[in-house]
């Protein structure tokens, strides 16, 4: 025989109901999806600096490549940059989409020679634990045994308000102040946000992650920094990458 609910036993089960559904929002937080970066290099002046930016999108499973040129003189991007590809099928291969992107981007890499490593002077890879990702230090020197040319490179996150990330997230929207500093010299400012670009996304937080120099002659070194943006994802924080470029003494 069915026994008809009764107010307290109904009571009792709409409790148990809100209890589950809070517990199953309560889970921990699912990881974002983190790009892979891979340095083209500069042109032999040192005035274009390239990167490229892959992975495979959380959610949809798509493969993804950008490439990024960028005028170090403007520290903005050069021509049709970025080149973006993302192949809407998720059984689609990673390499077909980086094949892709280098195609789209192979007559302006070649136009601009992009040939040129550079050296990389620091890394920050995410698994990194014991680097500090808003300050890095690093020798410039290339002579061994040497005294070391120290230059300090500082990031600061600042809270920018901004009106189409709020429809998405109560979370505090972030740019950042990029300073570097030789030795004991004045700190210069690299790049400092005023508002949140589009191409941005709503990003939460930001680390260094690559520091590339390339002599560029004369005493002429161009500095290209990689910035990890971690942005509002799918499943999480999904890391991203920008590049600031400057010539510095």
């Amino acid at each position: 025989m069915n026994t008809p609910l009764t107010a307290p036993h109904f009571a009792r089960i709409f409790s148990l109901f809100v209890l589950a559904l809070l517990l199953g929002f309560a889970k921990p937080a699912q990881a974002g999806e983190f790009a892979e970066r891979r340095i083209l290099g500069f042109s032999p002046d040192g005035r274009y600096f390239a990167f490229e930016q892959f992975g495979v999108q959380d959610g949809s499973g798509f493969p993804y490549a950008d490439i990024f040129l960028v005028d170090t003189a403007t520290d903005e991007w050069v021509g049709g940059s970025p080149f973006r590809v993302r192949l809407r099928d998720e059984r689609a291969q990673l390499k077909e989409a980086r094949k892709e992107a280098l195609n789209r981007a192979g007559d302006l890499l070649r136009k601009l020679a992009i040939s040129e490593p550079g050296r990389l002077l620091a890394s920050n890879p995410p698994g990194e634990l014991s680097a500090d990702p808003y300050r890095v230090e690093v020798n410039v020197s290339q002579i061994a045994g040497g005294a070391p040319d120290r230059r300090t490179f500082t990031l600061e996150e600042t809270a920018l308000a901004n009106a189409r990330c709020a429809a998405f997230t109560a979370m505090p929207i972030k740019g950042f102040r990029l300073t570097t500093q030789r030795q004991d010299s004045a700190p210069q400012v690299l790049h400092s946000d005023t508002s949140i670009p589009k191409s941005r996304g709503c990003p939460l937080r930001y680390a260094i992650s690559d520091i590339i120099v390339f002599e560029a002659g004369a005493g002429r070194r161009v500095f290209a920094i990689l910035v990890s943006v971690y942005a509002l994802g799918f499943e999480g924080p999904d890391r991203r990458f920008m590049a600031i470029t400057r010539a510095l003494n």
